[in-house]
């Protein structure tokens, strides 16, 4: 069995870099709890519901559907259809997709199965490494044949731009970003991709209807528009929930909850958006870590 006290140990070394896949998860019982990984809602979102309209869509749903695993999911079926329609609705322009706060794969699923009918890259990037090998995993096992296109990057996205995305000149990315709610490192995330923006063709929030206790401060809509301004142009994501909701309220975990009739996420796409920060004096190092985070 893989000691995965050891590989928390070896965090700040892997740090920055691409990690290689742990064989023996390969088709392993119960991987949430090889990992060490709580499952708490038990949230699957049932991908099916959106059949019929999309045929890659539907082969998503079909294989994601089957495969024996236990997870949770963190967003809505809306919320991944709605980026699969932005991915396929770009993908004759995007070369890579880029999925940052991987958690337990969902989204990872979805972006993966566009891999191999659209001939597309997937990069995962997250600052857990467990993560990143259960989302690897998932992914393995409902798309294998996608593998050889999919990476895992250990590191937040501005470690990502500076160590990856300003060096891939030939790159065309459609980032899908659910990982630090935090305003500041949201801000700090959005901040990193205007020094690659030439290489972005746009990026899909979630949880800009998140709410919840002020320690955590989630106001991920906030920094959207402190960078891009109070008029940005977006398209609206995944569901939204009445008032009365039981998601309205704060749940029983962490308090969290969802702001009523408000939308899950936003796409903002790159073409004439208008950049309200960084400082033109900034530099990207500027938003870099001074130091790994400590896993978990």
């Amino acid at each position: 069995m893989t000691d995965y006290v050891a590989s928390v140990a070896m965090h700040e070394k892997t740090w920055g870099t691409f990690l290689e896949p742990d064989p023996a998860l390969e088709d392993a019982e119960n991987l949430h709890e090889r990992l060490g990984i709580p499952i708490l809602s038990g949230h699957h979102a049932d991908l099916t519901v959106f059949k019929g309209h999309n045929s890659v869509f539907d082969r998503i749903a079909t294989r994601a559907k089957d495969v024996n695993l236990a997870y949770e999911d963190q967003c809505s079926a809306q919320h991944y259809y709605d980026v699969f329609s932005c991915v396929e609705r770009e993908h004759g322009t995007v070369t890579r997709l880029v999925d940052v706060g991987v958690f337990m794969g969902g989204s990872a699923t979805v972006l993966a199965g566009c891999v191999e009918p659209m001939g597309l890259e997937l990069d995962l990037v997250d600052v857990n490494p467990v993560f990143l090998q259960f989302a690897r995993e998932r992914v393995r096992r409902v798309f294998p044949r996608a593998m050889t296109r999919v990476r895992m990057f250990h590191g937040d996205l501005p470690t990502y731009v500076a160590r990856v995305l300003r060096a891939d000149t030939g790159t065309r990315a459609l980032i899908h970003h659910d990982g630090a709610h935090d305003f500041n490192q949201v801000v700090k995330d959005l901040s990193s991709l205007y020094f690659a923006r030439d290489r972005i063709h746009g990026v899909a929030l979630q949880d800009t209807h998140l709410r919840g206790e002020i320690g955590y401060f989630n106001f991920v809509d906030a920094a959207v528009y402190a960078m891009f301004g109070v008029d940005v142009k977006y398209e609206a994501l995944g569901s939204r929930y009445p008032e009365g909701s039981p998601v309205t309220a704060p749940n029983q975990w962490n308090g969290n909850y969802f702001l009523a009739d408000t939308p899950e996420g936003m796409y903002v796409p790159f073409d004439g958006v208008k950049w309200k920060y960084p400082h033109p004096t900034m530099e990207l190092e500027t938003f870099l870590p001074v130091k790994a985070p400590p896993a978990g």
